[in-house]
């Protein structure tokens, strides 16, 4: 899976109805669903959020396990979501639905306190099986 099929999965997941995704409103006050695939630049600081924010980082982790004539890619992709209203379900609704969609990831939960809003991070695996590069020298 690339990071544009898993960030497909990840918004109509969490956009079902009712939908759990907040939104970004920029300097021009146009908006838009508030999910942001990190790379290079996280959410740019100009960008206000309401709601729940879905982040999600480009690029998978992997760890790769040596076959006979293959690869098993083990790929995790990062995802965090991020509640910025106050006493709201959205993250805990948006934490189940994701247990039930990738029930072997990993969850990391960190409460909303006083000076942190409540968050999840997810690790979700992907495995794939790749063919090895054959070698260039035969000896």
């Amino acid at each position: 899976m690339n990071i544009a099929q898993f960030r497909e999965v990840v918004t109509e997941l969490l956009s079902a109805s009712p939908n759990l995704i907040g939104t970004y409103t920029l300097p021009n006050n146009s908006t838009f669903p508030a999910i942001y695939v990190v790379g290079r630049q996280s959410v740019p600081s100009e960008w206000k959020v309401k709601g729940l924010e879905v982040t999600i980082e480009e690029f998978a982790s992997v760890n790769p396990t040596a076959m006979v004539g293959k690869v098993k890619n083990n790929k995790q992709w990062t995802v965090v979501l991020v509640d910025y209203t106050t006493n709201s379900k959205a993250l805990q609704s948006a934490a189940e639905r994701m247990a039930r969609r990738f029930p072997d990831a990993q969850f990391s939960f960190r409460p909303e306190t006083d000076v942190v809003y409540g968050q999840y991070r997810f690790r979700v695996p992907d495995v794939e099986l790749i063919n090895i590069y054959p070698s260039s020298r035969w000896y």
